[in-house]
């Protein structure tokens, strides 16, 4: 969340200081999920593995540490993991397998091999999702934000849903994942508890599918766009969606031009396209031949650093992918 904010940060400084020759694109991109399950596993279960909890109450909203409601929980996961459409089917189990009485040192209840064999025979399924707790931790802060002069007093709710996923022909589960994120709220609209387990449900449900199955999101590039006829008419390619066309007008520049400046801008640009084109070997090509180009505390440096940024990045997460979506036959690389 850091990061992003110091992104959109960096994006508007540009804006205000080069007008039109940067301009930003926002997409959403395809990411991999936290898990890589193999190929043949096409159909999964979730199953409600959580300790029972008092049914939460509209009168009252808690300071401290609360458990999520397994129910409520269990069933936006599978809906999650529906709508990702990842795997062929995904079925939730409706009885609850732990009768167990929430509390907060309760330890997480394990399922043996003989229970896993039992409920995927049952559900006809390869794979069992376990959603074992979610603890939910209420802490009252006090934030500055820039213009005000006090303090400004929130809400953190910290919430950590735990899943094992389980295999029939394992003892222990394959994988248990506890991803870890945070809501915040003006402490004068704190939500009751009742409203707020059905938002940390939701909230959870979003954190656990990114973890199982690959998920979109919204990111950001910059390129130069100003300056000269060639990259004015490659931006309306950009916008268009062509980006052949593109790397086309930019690759003419960049050939044609002797100006340092001009050919880290296209060089810079080059990567991009190369990128947008699932080039990534390409892409880093050449941003290490614009880095030639690029002058020290120039706005070229910015851009050129933001998008070695994303690209690297972009780059780690590539092999994964491509891993998981072999499933539907697909092949992202070159």
């Amino acid at each position: 969340m850091n990061i992003r904010i110091l992104c959109c940060c960096m994006l508007v400084a540009w804006g205000f200081a080069s007008c039109v020759s940067v301009q930003t694109l926002s997409f959403d991109q395809l990411c991999p999920a936290e898990v890589s399950l193999p190929g043949q596993v096409e159909s999964v279960a979730v199953v409600n593995n959580m300790p029972s909890i008092p049914q939460a109450k509209n009168s009252v909203a808690t300071l401290g540490s609360l458990n999520g409601d397994g129910k409520q929980t269990a069933e936006a996961f599978a809906a999650a993991l529906a709508d990702s459409r990842y795997f062929n089917q995904v079925i939730i189990c409706d009885s609850a397998l732990n009768d167990k009485a929430a509390s907060d040192n309760a330890e997480i209840r394990p399922l043996s091999k003989e229970e896993v064999g039992r409920l995927t025979r049952e559900l006809g399924v390869d794979m069992l999702f376990s959603l074992d707790r979610v603890f939910v931790q209420n802490v009252k802060r006090e934030v500055m934000y820039p213009g005000l002069i006090e303090p400004w007093p929130v809400v953190l709710t910290q919430v950590t849903p735990v899943l094992s996923i389980y295999s029939p022909v394992r003892e222990r589960p394959l994988r248990v994942v506890a991803p870890v994120d945070s809501l915040d709220w003006d402490l004068d609209q704190m939500p009751s508890d009742k409203v707020l387990l059905k938002y940390v449900a939701d909230f959870s449900a979003h954190l656990l599918a990114r973890q199982v199955a690959p998920y979109w999101e919204r990111t950001d590039r910059v390129y130069f766009a100003g300056g000269c006829v060639e990259m004015r008419d490659a931006a309306v390619c950009v916008n268009e969606g062509d980006w052949e066309g593109a790397k086309a007008l930019w690759y003419s520049l960049y050939g044609k031009r002797k100006s340092g400046k001009v050919k880290g801008r296209a060089a810079i640009n080059l990567a991009l396209a190369s990128e947008m084109l699932g080039k990534l070997d390409e892409a880093r090509k050449w941003l290490d031949d614009a880095k030639k180009y690029v002058g020290s505390g120039s706005e070229e440096e910015q851009v050129w650093k933001f998008s070695a940024l994303q690209l690297e990045k972009r780059m780690r997460q590539f092999p994964h992918l491509n891993i998981q979506m072999g499933r539907f036959g697909n092949n992202l690389s070159e």
